[in-house]
């Protein structure tokens, strides 16, 4: 979900125009438990994400129905995480007259309101989404706590605070009468199936299809910054040398390359140490491949631009001149169904980079038809970008996602300059860390 999340904002789709379609749809499951929701007291409980976002356009609409509003903002104000949920606090916060705020930041705060608890006919839980992890807060747990013994009907808010959004399990967590899950269902869901509503909150299908920031940022939060700039990859190349445009940008990226000529592989016992030292290996095309197979002691990845038979861990970047963006509409399936059977025929990730980009892992597929094709002149950037991620720990599939986004993202005298295009790699990390 955090990766169609942040895709959604790279197709056009704005956060806040989804936060408003899920907390309004919130709302309408809220007034459905009663035969008129005006004077109604509703309490909905806000956390510093999202979901408190959601949480407080719900508050938003139940107040203009007529019901009578409560919001529990269970946090510093300076806290709230993302600017939509910001928006929406401030447009709740600023409703004096037909909505009841107040920031309970403390569990000595929220003493002080038990008897909204008490006298609640509907409490709403817009705590905690699907990025929540591990155990509650004492704040949290107090305030779930008031919730379950409320004689209100309860309403979760995409994941019941307190249950692993993965696993459905969680100790002290809110016991609700419904869930309303944002978009689609999660694992969580499959364990409350008959609590559980889906609402479609304006999410478009290709935001799971596409190759975008989302995955990147997910490939960041999965391996770390710090690993990805500090990975260990080795670039070899044959007798005409290496190509001038990947070695300089292997050298503005952080981490450490060995540049290795293959003789010199061969021939010299410090360079033969630090490939094998290596925990991803880019081979030239002038390269062959089994050539160095007998420097691999670990089995490291090995990003190869032509398919070859020898390897025994390789990840294939490959180029296709044929056109698709004029029949993708109607051909994409097709066009998967091809690169997967790839995929499997060699039985290794499969990055084919052209008009559109698509590559799998025979688990996962994606494509990106979005930002600028690269021309062939760049597409040794693609193979080393996606060896410079693999080298850091990443997933072959997060790899090749994330270098087709940068890759298109990237302006043409980026392309131009090895630096530039180190640069703006670098600084895109940096933002979305």
């Amino acid at each position: 979900m955090n990766v169609v999340d942040e895709n959604c904002e790279y197709l056009g789709v704005r956060r806040l125009m989804m936060m408003e379609n899920a907390g309004a749809a919130v709302a309408k499951h809220v007034a459905s438990f009663f035969d008129n929701i005006e004077k109604r007291r509703v309490l909905v409980l806000c956390g510093s994400g999202n979901n408190g976002g959601d949480g407080m356009v719900a508050a938003r609409h139940l107040a203009c129905m007529g019901a009578d509003v409560t919001v529990l903002l269970l946090a510093e104000p300076g806290k709230i995480r993302s600017e939509e949920a910001r928006i929406n606090y401030e447009s709740v916060k600023n409703m004096k007259t037909s909505i009841h705020f107040w920031v309970v930041d403390t569990v000595e705060k929220l003493m002080n309101h038990t008897d909204v608890f008490d006298e609640a006919d509907a409490v709403v839980d817009a705590i905690l989404g699907t990025g929540a992890k591990g155990g509650l807060s004492e704040l949290f747990k107090t305030a779930v706590n008031f919730a379950n013994n409320s004689k209100g009907v309860k309403i979760a808010v995409d994941i019941p605070t307190g249950l692993n959004p993965d696993t459905g399990e969680g100790e002290t967590y809110f016991q609700p009468e419904l869930v309303v899950a944002l978009h689609r269902p999660k694992p969580v869901h499959e364990k409350i199936k008959e609590k559980t509503v889906v609402e479609k909150i304006g999410i478009p299908t290709e935001t799971e299809l596409l190759a975008g920031p989302g995955q990147l940022k997910l490939l960041l939060r999965k391996v770390g910054v710090a690993k990805v700039l500090s990975g260990r990859l080795a670039y070899v190349f044959g007798e005409s040398g290496p190509d001038e445009k990947v070695r300089d940008l292997l050298t503005s990226l952080k981490g450490f390359t060995v540049f290795c000529n293959i003789n010199m592989l061969v021939e010299n016992p410090e360079v033969r140490y630090s490939f094998s030292s290596s925990r991803a290996v880019l081979v030239s095309g002038d390269v062959n491949p089994s050539s160095i197979k007998p420097f691999l002691p670990r089995s490291q990845p090995v990003v190869l631009t032509t398919p070859s038979a020898s390897m025994v861990n390789p990840i294939y970047v490959l180029w296709s001149d044929k056109p698709l963006l004029e029949s993708f509409r109607t051909n994409h399936q097709s066009y998967i169904k091809d690169v997967d059977e790839l995929c499997r025929k060699l039985a290794a990730p499969v990055y084919v980079v052209g008009e559109i980009d698509i590559m799998s892992n025979g688990v996962k597929t994606w494509c990106n038809w979005l930002g600028k094709p690269v021309k062939q002149s760049y597409f040794g950037y693609v193979a080393a970008l996606v060896a410079w991620f693999v080298a850091s720990g990443a997933d072959a599939i997060l790899s090749m996602a994330s270098t087709s986004y940068l890759i298109r993202s990237a302006d043409a005298y980026q392309l131009e300059s090895p630096s530039a295009l180190g640069e703006f790699v670098l600084k895109t990390i940096e933002k979305l860390a």
